[in-house]
């Protein structure tokens, strides 16, 4: 008989978590209330939804998290709730072995819901995390008959590093303050020594852009034994020498960042960690300011919730195959007026019924592309490619990778720069790097249209279309330009890659294919190219022929009015729309679904799943 109250859900999976072992005052009550809940109702533990699909049925997500006691588990079941809506989940609280249990409840309730493979979610920091280990090994040991997968737990995802950045953002003068950020659940010096390189691996990132001018970490126990108070000496002793690292100057401020025990807003392992503070540390309070005054601590708390539940969401969107019905699409481009604007969007219209698809028009602002994901998730997309419409690969990318968390996740560089390789220079870049984009949607980002030859066939039929005598006209390729001259260079090149491709095809039958490009937003670098423009179109028409001005560009048209003034010449336009540029879109977006494979494979690791062996239909679908 299974029940669907979320309140019994709650007390039973909270006390199923509880050890009471390490606490043995709270054993009696413990015994009393499991055992009125038992004589009243029988229920499985967890929180999945009663009301779902098969299609959502079919994956279990097994969440997994430290027992932290009541409100710090109280927090993770509010986050686990958010995440639970519309999934088959359950939540496990992870103390001894005797776990093993709840872990098998919790593996049976999926499998009655109908889940044919297991996602487990780890909710740690490290993956050398002792409980963590030991929910593998008795994960290991139930032998499930479906296949059981392992994804990154909490730590390795770019949403810990920003959840710690924000700890950093409420620090203030932090030129003059030494930072030390506190870790838990070490329970011998191997362990500690693990856990302390993942937690200097997060810190290192998160502080990039503070200049602090030092930064510790430490890792506090989980064991309670007769060593437990010469630990705590050694953890106090740790602070002090951390605070005389900083040379005396300015101030030090401890940072926890773990799941540690929280069984009240007194009784703590902060509480504790308060009373070992060296003379002039500050502690940043559960607050999140190091005055402990300048955020509401519920709000504080609220937001916390929903970070973890957007992480879970992430995972859990991470791990499934991806399918195009659920791929969310961002068009990312310039954009100009409305009718430049509309143009882009009529030109992807034919992908619409395949694909969730929105618009960022901008040069990477990040407000605009976290609209567009937000409406993604709001239609019920799952995923989501960034499809970059701009003429050089690396246009952009930078930026659009750090944004998405990629530079954290090992597929982009550890660096940003607000407009590297774009070729517009436009702003610059902020000391302290902004927010990075937290969604429940994975995201890959591709584009870059460079000497892609479906441009070089779409600019092909455009010119054509224009030339009455192709043995006498001449084409003349013209793109936007940069202010590098070694950007410049590049793109130039690459207009050359796509005049070659366009003589093999059947350009071969003009007079000549030339290329050039405007540098219009540089004018010191503009006129001798403007010059050299107008001499190329003055010459098509000495050689008896017409000049075939093709605007390579994404969609639309320069400033060839303006620039070629007085002279005669046929004008094109770029890329979009044409049925090439549509295919070019749907190629960018399944490089995307490519690259979500590859992650995915990379992200999830395999638990032993017994005897089972996966028939070619649920390979198929997994």
């Amino acid at each position: 008989m299974t029940h669907s109250n979320p309140l019994h859900h709650f007390i039973f999976i909270y006390l199923a978590g509880f050890s009471t072992q390490k606490y043995p005052l709270l054993k009696r009550c413990y015994r009393l209330t499991l055992a009125a809940l038992l004589a009243t109702v029988l229920i499985s533990p967890g929180f999945a939804d009663e009301n779902l699909g098969r299609q959502e049925r079919r994956t279990g997500f097994l969440v997994v998290a430290a027992d932290r006691g009541f409100l710090g588990n109280e927090e993770i079941i509010d986050s686990f709730q958010l995440f639970a809506k519309g999934r088959n989940a359950s939540l496990v609280f992870v103390t001894d072995e005797r776990t093993r249990k709840y872990l098998r409840n919790g593996a049976d309730m999926l499998l009655r819901k109908g889940a044919e493979c297991i996602v487990v979610i780890p909710l740690f920091i490290s993956a050398a995390t002792p409980r963590y280990l030991l929910v593998r090994q008795l994960l290991e040991k139930e032998k499930l008959d479906v296949p059981v997968f392992q994804a990154r737990v909490y730590g390795e995802s770019f949403i810990a590093v920003e959840d710690l950045t924000d700890k950093f953002r409420t620090i203030q003068e932090p030129a003059e303050t030494g930072v030390v950020v506190v870790g838990y659940g070490a329970v011998d010096n191997d362990s500690e020594q693990k856990m302390q390189a993942d937690w200097q691996r997060i810190a290192k990132k998160a502080s990039a852009g503070f200049d602090f001018p030092s930064i510790s970490v430490l890792v506090g126990y989980d064991k309670k034994d007769e060593d437990a108070e010469k630990r705590t000496i050694r953890l106090k002793h740790g602070l002090a020498e951390a605070a005389n690292r900083n040379g005396g100057k300015g101030r030090i401020v401890v940072v926890p960042f773990h799941f540690g025990p929280r069984f009240d807003s007194m009784m703590s392992f902060n509480t504790g960690l308060k009373r070992l503070l060296p003379p002039g540390a500050h502690l940043l309070e559960d607050s999140g300011s190091d005055t402990g005054a300048s955020i509401n601590s519920s709000e504080n708390t609220g937001l916390v919730t929903r970070n973890l539940a957007t992480w879970m969401q992430r995972e859990a969107n991470r791990s499934q195959p991806p399918a195009s019905g659920d791929m969310g699409v961002v068009i990312l481009s310039h954009g100009s007026d409305f009718n430049w604007n509309e143009t882009m969007r009529e030109a992807v219209r034919p992908l619409m019924k395949r694909y969730k698809i929105e618009f960022a028009f901008s040069m990477a602002d990040q407000p605009t592309i976290e609209r567009a994901l937000l409406k993604l998730e709001q239609r019920g997309a799952k995923t989501a490619v960034i499809v970059r419409v701009f003429a050089m690969e690396d246009s952009f990318r930078t930026p659009v990778e750090r944004m998405a968390g990629l530079d954290i996740e090992g597929v982009a560089q550890d660096t940003y720069d607000a407009h590297a390789g774009q070729g517009h220079g436009h702003g610059a870049a902020a000391a302290v790097p902004a927010p990075r984009i937290r969604t429940s949607l994975p995201i890959q980002t591709v584009g870059g249209i460079g000497a892609s030859p479906l441009f070089a066939a779409a600019l092909l039929d455009r010119a054509r279309l224009l030339s009455k005598n192709p043995a006498r006209d001449t084409v003349i390729l013209i793109a936007h330009g940069s202010g590098s001259d070694r950007q410049n260079e590049l793109w130039t090149r690459a207009l050359e890659d796509v005049a070659e491709q366009m003589r093999k095809a059947e350009g071969k039958e003009f007079h000549a294919i030339k290329v050039a490009t405007w540098r219009e937003d540089w004018p010191d670098k503009r006129t001798p190219w403007v010059d050299k423009i107008r001499a190329m179109v003055e010459d098509a028409r000495k050689e008896g022929g017409s000049a075939i001005v093709i605007p390579a560009r994404t969609t639309g048209q320069g400033p060839e009015d303006k620039f070629l003034s007085g002279l005669e010449y046929d004008l094109g336009s770029g890329f979009a729309p044409h049925p090439k540029f549509v295919q070019w879109v749907d190629e960018q977006v399944r490089a995307g679904m490519a690259q979500f494979a590859d992650a995915r494979r990379s992200n999830l690791t395999t638990v032993e799943a017994g005897d089972y062996a996966p028939s070619p239909e649920k390979d198929l679908w997994w």
